[in-house]
């Protein structure tokens, strides 16, 4: 395991052990559904090779650290100067950062990443889901996390820790587990996206998944979670890390193709969509560095998906 993703993993669970220890987090579903007017949050912060999302759900892990309810406030921890018993941003989060120690301005790997970490939380502010620089002179605080719905910036809503009474649907409910053993680290934003999509249709449609398994329809993928096909074929991988499983249908071979496609493409008939059960959070219980080299090893993975992976150590 690389160094640094043992290091993240050990302060995830030094924030966990010293707080309230959660055993779920919620994120409340606006982050991850838009609207007819507008993308959801989740999908304006992705980027390919960026900390914003990966960020941003620690930063809602740490929330949910600190208070088992109610308004949050300002973060204790600072971007890189972590306290004696709590660490810093950039302890919390992986990325390959390269320092370049022969340019005419030196920095540092370490400092590289502090950059990244600002940049991500700059993002973040831009999107409302976050206040930046907060705090009194005396006592400055790096950031602040606002709703999860990324309101207009003339309304700005201090982040609240998810009452008892707010369940699914209007909450989608991960595992301490995704985050301590290393899943938020190491899955891409394609397939944390889409995991959190199969996660909010089984809230949605309890009975479907557990008897028929759910499915995303291509409206669906459209207009309300705005999911492209990219991140929809992100499934492939999830199921590979064994975080889902893909219902058996025997009008579709082992590999997912549709028995007699063209005959059913030219009588206009409507393809059978693949269905998901979601694992529930014993998957989980595994680091996510074995699970996934494993799942690579096995299946491997896209050339820019591997090398992306390669970047990561995994």
């Amino acid at each position: 395991m690389e160094p640094i993703l043992e290091s993240a993993m050990t302060a995830v669970g030094e924030l966990h052990a010293r707080g309230v220890q959660p055993r779920t987090v919620k994120i409340r579903a606006p982050f991850i559904v838009g609207d007819r007017w507008s993308e959801p949050p989740i999908q304006r912060i992705s980027a390919p090779r960026g900390l914003n999302l990966q960020l941003y759900l620690i930063a809602i892990f740490e929330a949910h650290c600190r208070k088992r309810n109610g308004i949050v406030g300002p973060s204790p921890l600072t971007v890189s100067m972590g306290a004696p018993d709590a660490p810093s941003w950039v302890d919390l989060v992986v990325s390959r950062a390269k320092g370049n120690l022969q340019a005419v301005n030196p920095i540092t790997e370490r400092g590289n990443r502090v950059r990244q970490v600002k940049s991500a939380f700059a993002r973040l502010a831009a999107e409302n889901l976050a206040l930046r620089n907060v705090g009194t002179p005396s006592k400055p605080m790096a950031v602040m996390l606002l709703h999860e719905s990324g309101a207009s910036a003339s309304e700005k809503y201090d982040y609240a820790v998810p009452a008892a009474y707010e369940v699914a649907p209007s909450v989608v409910t991960l595992s301490e587990l995704f985050f301590m053993n290393g899943w938020v680290h190491l899955m891409s934003d394609s397939e944390i996206r889409m995991y959190l999509v199969l996660k909010h249709l089984s809230a949605r449609f309890p009975r479907v998944h557990k008897d028929e398994g759910v499915f995303c329809s291509e409206r669906e993928r459209e207009s309300l979670y705005r999911i492209s096909r990219d991140v929809y074929e992100a499934h492939l991988a999830l199921e590979k890390f064994g975080l889902i499983e893909r219902v058996r249908d025997p009008s579709r071979h082992a590999d997912g193709k549709v028995v007699n496609f063209h005959q059913m493409a030219a009588s206009g008939e409507t393809l059978p969509p693949h269905r998901f059960r979601v694992a529930g959070n014993l998957a989980l219980s595994d680091f996510a560095f074995a699970r996934i080299r494993r799942a690579m090893l096995n299946f491997p993975l896209s050339f820019a998906e591997s090398q992306r992976r390669r970047e990561l150590g995994v």
